[in-house]
């Protein structure tokens, strides 16, 4: 398992946090060893406020992926309903939609 963690001394920062959501694997003792292992002190949101305490979740990254999905959404569309097996879209695809989005 990696783990990595852009940390700057910039200003006289010496600390680094993580703040994680409740995903599972985010409070598992593997990720919690690694963390202190290179230094990084990990605190977990309370549930129910990641719009709260993580804005660029919520302001950037929701939007971001609404808008990818519907891109995608589209191209799948375009398949049809034919019961065939719909292929795994191209680099070029997912990029598109990234660009787009």
């Amino acid at each position: 398992m990696s783990v990595w963690c852009l940390i700057s001394n910039k200003g006289g920062w010496s600390s680094s946090f993580l703040f994680m959501d409740h995903f599972r694997c985010h409070y598992s003792d593997t990720v919690k060893a690694r963390l202190d292992s290179v230094g990084v002190q990990s605190k977990l949101i309370p549930k129910g406020c990641t719009s709260v305490v993580q804005p660029i979740d919520v302001g950037v990254n929701k939007p971001f992926k609404d808008r990818i999905k519907s891109q995608w959404l589209e191209w799948m569309i375009g398949f049809g309903q034919d019961g065939g097996n719909i292929p795994t879209p191209s680099r070029e695809d997912v990029q598109h939609w990234v660009v787009e989005a």
